[in-house]
C-alpha cells in the first residue's frame, strides 16, 4: 500500500539517484537516503499507531497578521539618543507546527502537544524569532480508582518559550499571564500542576493539589532599555486543599486553604527576595447540564507587606442554547508581580466570553476583559488593561480550518518612575491543518 502510494515519487528519486550517486561522493549518498526516509515517514505518520491505543498526528498553522505596535509600548519610549524611533506598525507571518500525541489505556489517559513556531517581520526583521511549546495532561483517575474508590488524580504540564504576547491558549490562564504584558522580551514560562481528590464518604471528599511555576526573562529588551521598566524572574510554589461536601446532586460547598510562596530577582541579576500569599475562602458550586455557577469569598494575607484584604471570585458558564456557550468571570485576588515592581499585587479582573456555532462549518466567538492591578504596599501605583477580540472560524474541509481574527489591547500605567499609555490592534487570517479526531485540541491565539 505504501509503495503504491509513493510509486511516482520513488521513480523520480531513482532517476535523481542515478545522476547524483556518481557525481559528488558519499555526502550526496547520505543526503539522498535521508530525504527518501524522511519523506516516507512524513507521509505515513498521520496513520501510524504505536500500538492500539496510542496515536500520533502532525499539525500545522500559518498566520498572517497586521500589528499596529509590535514593540508593545509608546513610540516616545523607543527613541534613541538622536531621537530616531523604529516603525512600530508591521506585518508578521507566523508558521507553527508540531506533533500531537494521544494515549488511552485502562489506567491512563494522556494528551501531549509539542511544537515550534517561527515569526518573520516585514519592516523589523531584527524581531524575527523562534518559539517552542510543550503542553500535556495525564489523567490517572482510573488507576487511582483501583486502590481508592472514587479518588481522582491528574497532572498538567505547560512549557512555553516565546517573545510573543501569547503562543498557545494554555498560558493565558496561567497566573503569570494575569498581569501586564507589555514591552518585548523573550521569556520562558513553565507551569506544572498536580490535582487530586480523596473521598472520605459518599458526600464528603478532600480536595488538594500543588502547582510549580517558573518565569524567566532574557536580559535584553527589544527596542532598547527604558528607565523604570524592570523585569523580575519568578519561581512560585502553590499548594491548596480543603474539604468539599455535596449538599445535593447538583450543589456542593467547600472550605479552601491556598498558599503561594514565591522568590524573585531582577532579570539582570541581584539579590533574591520572597513573598508569601495565604488565602482562606469558602466555595459554593452549582452544576446543571445547561449552566454552572461557582462563587468564592474569603480573605487574603500578604507578607512581608503585612496586609489583609477581602478576596473572591464568581464564575458563571451557561449554554442559553445548544450551539452557544457564554462564560463570565469576576475576581479579586493577589498574584505575583513580575514587571515594574516585584512582590505581590491586588488584581481586579472582569472577563466575558461567548462562542456561537452558526452551523456545522461556521463558528464565531468574542471576548472582552478589564484588569486593574495595584502594587504593594503603595496601591497608588497601578496599571490597567482592556482586552477585546473576535474570531470567525470556517471549516474549509474536514481537516483544514480557516480563521479571521481581530484583537485589541490597551494598557495604562500609572507609576512615579514610569507612566505611559499604549494601544495595540491586530487583525489577520490563519489557516490550520489538523487530524479530524484531534481537531478540538488544536488552535492558537
Amino acid at each position: 500500500m505504501i509503495v503504491e502510494r509513493y510509486q511516482p515519487f520513488l521513480k523520480g528519486i531513482l532517476v535523481i539517484r542515478q545522476r547524483v550517486w556518481c557525481g559528488r561522493g558519499a555526502e550526496f549518498r547520505r543526503l539522498h537516503w535521508f530525504v527518501v526516509v524522511a519523506v516516507l515517514i512524513w507521509g505515513v505518520l498521520p496513520t501510524v499507531s504505536i500500538h492500539a491505543e496510542t496515536n500520533i498526528a502532525p499539525w500545522g498553522s500559518v498566520r498572517e497578521r497586521s500589528d499596529s505596535n509590535v514593540y508593545r509600548r509608546p513610540k516616545d519610549l523607543l527613541r534613541d539618543a538622536q531621537g530616531n524611533a523604529p516603525q512600530v506598525h508591521d506585518f508578521v507571518t507566523e508558521v507553527i507546527g508540531g506533533l500531537d500525541l494521544r494515549h488511552e489505556s485502562r489506567d491512563i489517559e494522556a494528551d501531549l502537544k509539542a511544537g515550534g513556531s517561527y515569526s518573520a517581520y516585514v519592516e523589523n526583521s531584527n524581531l524575527n524569532n523562534y518559539g517552542a511549546l510543550l503542553n500535556g495532561t495525564v489523567g490517572l483517575d482510573r488507576w487511582v480508582d483501583q486502590y481508592i474508590r472514587g479518588a481522582k488524580l491528574n497532572i498538567t504540564q505547560n512549557l512555553v518559550y516565546t517573545p510573543e504576547q501569547s503562543f498557545g491558549r494554555s498560558i493565558q490562564v496561567d497566573d503569570f499571564e494575569g498581569g501586564l504584558v507589555t514591552f518585548r522580551r523573550s521569556r520562558l514560562l513553565n507551569t506544572t500542576a498536580v490535582n487530586g481528590s480523596y473521598p472520605l464518604s459518599r458526600d464528603l471528599a478532600l480536595e488538594g493539589g500543588y502547582r510549580f511555576g517558573l518565569r524567566r526573562q532574557t536580559r535584553r529588551t527589544e527596542g532598547g532599555e527604558v528607565a523604570g521598566a524592570t523585569f523580575f524572574n519568578t519561581m512560585t510554589h502553590t499548594w491548596f486543599g480543603g474539604p468539599r461536601y455535596n449538599l445535593t446532586r447538583n450543589d456542593s460547598v467547600a472550605a479552601l486553604y491556598r498558599q503561594t510562596f514565591f522568590t524573585q530577582e531582577r532579570s539582570e541579576g541581584g539579590r533574591t527576595f520572597s513573598t508569601n500569599i495565604i488565602t482562606l475562602e469558602g466555595d459554593y458550586t452549582k452544576v446543571f447540564p445547561e449552566w454552572q455557577f461557582t462563587v468564592r469569598g474569603g480573605v487574603t494575607f500578604v507578607e512581608p507587606a503585612g496586609r489583609t484584604f477581602p478576596s473572591g471570585s464568581l464564575l458563571v458558564s451557561s449554554k442559553p442554547e445548544r450551539d452557544t456557550v457564554l462564560t463570565l468571570t469576576l475576581a479579586r485576588e493577589a498574584l505575583p508581580s513580575f514587571f515594574l515592581q516585584g512582590g505581590a499585587r491586588i488584581v481586579h479582573r472582569a472577563q466575558a466570553r461567548i462562542r456561537h456555532r452558526v452551523y456545522e462549518r461556521l463558528s464565531i466567538s468574542g471576548t472582552g476583559g478589564y484588569t486593574l492591578s495595584e502594587f504593594f504596599p503603595n496601591t497608588d501605583s497601578q496599571f490597567q488593561s482592556i482586552i477585546g477580540g473576535s474570531r470567525l472560524e470556517y471549516k474549509l474541509t474536514r481537516n483544514i480550518m480557516g480563521e479571521i481574527f481581530y484583537t485589541y489591547t490597551h494598557f495604562d500605567v500609572e507609576r512615579t518612575a514610569l507612566e505611559y499609555q499604549v494601544s495595540r490592534h491586530q487583525v489577520g487570517v490563519m489557516l490550520t491543518v489538523f487530524l479530524e479526531s484531534l481537531g478540538e485540541s488544536f488552535g492558537f491565539d
